[in-house]
């Protein structure tokens, strides 16, 4: 990575060409417990087994670094992105599912955002506006992942699709400032460490009892790109795993 490059890039001048990025961590989510084998049968026993099977639960994975600017090649040339293009060109292909979750578990500041406190350009929905015409407004409590109530979860999957659609800009906005936020954001609150060969079986013991889905931090090596005339989602072919955390921002206890 670096910190002064000549000048930054957008992905969507490139796209079309292909782009390789360069970057250090994977995170995912998964369903408690975690998954111990694949749908082929295969048995799950370390993280090098499961990293990059979160698709099996419904959810996206997101690719992403500590650095603000991230490296990426377009056809034999050199470039450099903003982490926050970087992720916000992912934001917008993740499944509702992941962006609800995700949007739980750091300090995104979405239902907050519609209050009348915000500026005008940041501002998502009018509080006041919106309880009355439904007095059942309740968009904390609707992504507070901790309520399982289907019911209340379907609002929350509903509220964050509408945010995407009718308010894209500053959903997204939002959503990349809790994420890379250095205290609160998906690489902090980081545990239970293991290697990519570590048997996971007291992992998956340990957060068996969680009530919401679990953020994991797969850190290593990785080469994700956009294939040229397929701007669908990242992929991704050989990679180098170091080592797995447990992101617990305050979400369950572990059992020991």
């Amino acid at each position: 990575m670096t910190s002064n490059p000549t000048s930054i890039s957008k992905i969507q001048d490139y796209e079309s060409l292909g782009i390789q990025f360069s970057v250090d961590y994977l995170v995912e989510l998964f369903d408690v417990p975690i998954m111990d084998e694949t749908p082929g049968g295969e048995l799950i026993n370390t993280p090098m087994d499961l990293i990059r099977l979160s698709s099996e639960n419904g959810f996206t994975e997101i690719y992403t670094t500590q650095e603000e600017i991230i490296k990426g090649t377009s056809q034999g040339k050199q470039l450099y992105f903003s982490r926050h293009d970087f992720l916000e060109w992912q934001l917008e292909r993740c499944s509702a599912k992941t962006l609800y979750h995700l949007a739980a578990k750091i300090d995104s500041r979405l239902a907050s955002s519609c209050d009348t406190s915000f500026e005008p350009q940041e501002k998502l929905l009018d509080f006041e506006e919106e309880y009355e015409k439904d007095p059942e407004y309740a968009p904390d409590e609707w992504l507070n992942e901790n309520n399982t109530d289907e019911s209340n979860r379907k609002k929350g999957i509903d509220f964050i699709e509408r945010l995407r659609k009718e308010k894209s800009k500053q959903f997204y906005k939002l959503l990349i400032e809790g994420m890379t936020d250095t205290d609160t954001g998906i690489l902090a609150w980081l545990e239970s460490e293991s290697e990519s060969d570590d048997d996971l079986s007291e992992i998956r013991h340990a957060y068996s009892e969680w009530q919401v889905p679990l953020m994991i931090v797969f850190e290593g090596e990785y080469e994700p790109y956009i294939e040229p005339g397929w701007s669908r989602n990242l992929m991704m072919d050989g990679f180098y795993l170091n080592c797995m955390f447990i992101r617990n921002y305050d979400e369950g206890d572990k059992i020991e």
